[in-house]
């Protein structure tokens, strides 16, 4: 086929109920007004796509369904048979709905911690930002110097996992197996200290819902960071490893976000943007690289791992004594409240609406909107044994696109 016969159209669906929409929230249009006709948002949830056609075009299914993905999601690649003409996602293929509306503030919790387990952490702290808001509960120091260093930790392994996909996908499998182990062995110091490796059950309201010996955590979170370190001086190294990604699925959108922004020359990150957690007090970097591509992400990652070991370090000797959340007698909750923060893949947004202590609705703006949407942006033009680098350097969760009831 020569690249003149190739014909691109619009795929568009108005009849579909879109995971994104937030099913059933009767304040979308208004909440999420003019958000539904970003380019991002219309090419992550499916409302349309390029569909690439031709004589000898044909549409390639690729998925957990077909063997190829960890993720549950459906992508439709337009190719004939090496280069990616154009690529359409499916992140309903598999559906998801979450129900929250009804609930109390505890069952909603639990399903929160539980949308996207290695963002547990992070949800959990924005929604029980937003109820502390609404119960007039204060900004406790040590609480929120508590909850940096559990961010800071789950960022870190998040940015492992990554980093190790790359690897693997690159074949330095030695390298991979390395990293993976140094993921496992973070994920042991947070089961040891915060009762469960990701979080689940400590974060609560105004306070921990565990006694945590902080003493001590950033020594053995860097000795992690250390043995990173030397195995990223070896990748570095290879010359297959950086070949492999560098000027792959390269893409610079003004909506990127985490990662994808800061590897494409964006300074923006919301933990210094945002209120929520005292980042202003600490003396934080903001890595940044510019080629946009998935080299850049990954060294953006690289780098973050060495900034969330120092700011660990940082708050670890600010902790003093973190609230007992057990002992604050139950409160009542009533209003609306909207909060941010940055989670490994980017920022993140969750606004909650509580009428008498029970939700009311509730909607969630995870980074793997932007991130998908810059994966089929980024792709298209790559061959086929790109894709897995383009994928896995967005650290895409396809588990946090799904709807809420």
């Amino acid at each position: 086929m020569n690249p003149g016969d190739q014909i691109t159209g619009r795929m568009r669906s108005g009849e579909k109920q879109f995971v994104l929409r937030g099913y059933g929230n009767p304040l979308w249009s208004e909440l999420r007004s003019g958000e539904e006709k970003r380019e991002d948002f219309m090419i992550c949830d499916g409302r349309y796509g390029e569909i690439s056609q031709g004589s000898d075009v044909f549409n390639l299914a690729y998925g957990p369904s077909t063997g190829g993905l960890e993720e549950s999601v459906r992508f439709n690649i337009y190719t004939y048979g090496e280069r990616i003409l154009s690529i359409v996602a499916e992140p309903h293929y598999k559906d998801r709905r979450i129900v929250m509306t009804g609930t109390d503030p505890v069952t909603a919790l639990l399903r929160i911690e539980r949308i996207n387990g290695s963002y547990s952490p992070f949800y959990s702290t924005l929604f029980l930002t937003a109820l502390e808001s609404l119960g007039d509960a204060g900004n406790d120091p040590d609480l929120g110097y508590a909850r940096i260093l559990m961010n800071e930790t789950a960022r870190m392994v998040d940015h492992l996992h990554v980093i190790g996909r790359l690897a693997e996908g690159a074949a330095q499998r030695v390298a991979s197996h390395q990293i993976f182990a140094l993921r496992e062995d973070l994920l042991r110091i947070v089961s040891a200290r915060f009762g469960h490796r990701y979080f689940f059950g400590v974060n609560g309201y105004a306070g921990l819902t565990r006694k945590v010996d902080f003493k001590g955590i950033s020594v053995e979170i860097e000795r992690v960071a250390s043995q990173f370190r030397e195995i990223w001086l070896k990748l570095e190294e290879s010359r297959i490893f950086v070949d492999r990604i560098q000027m792959t699925a390269t893409v610079r959108k003004p909506w990127l976000l985490g990662p994808a922004a800061r590897g494409a020359g964006y300074r923006t990150d919301s933990r210094i943007s945002s209120n929520g957690l005292p980042y202003g007090d600490l003396d934080m970097q903001i890595p940044i690289h510019e080629s946009g591509d998935s080299l850049s992400r990954a060294l953006v990652r690289k780098d973050e791992i060495a900034e969330s070991a120092s700011i660990i370090r940082a708050v670890e000797g600010l902790i003093r004594q973190v609230p007992d959340a057990r002992e604050i007698t139950e409160k009542s909750f009533e209003g609306e409240y909207t909060t941010r923060t940055e989670a490994p893949g980017g920022d993140a947004v969750m606004w909650i609406a509580v009428a008498k202590s029970r939700m009311e609705a509730f909607y969630l703006r995870p980074p793997s909107i932007q991130n998908l949407a810059a994966f089929c942006s980024g792709i298209s033009g790559n061959v086929l044994t790109d894709f897995t680098f383009g994928f896995e350097s967005l650290g895409i969760h396809v588990s946090e696109l799904g709807g809420y009831l």
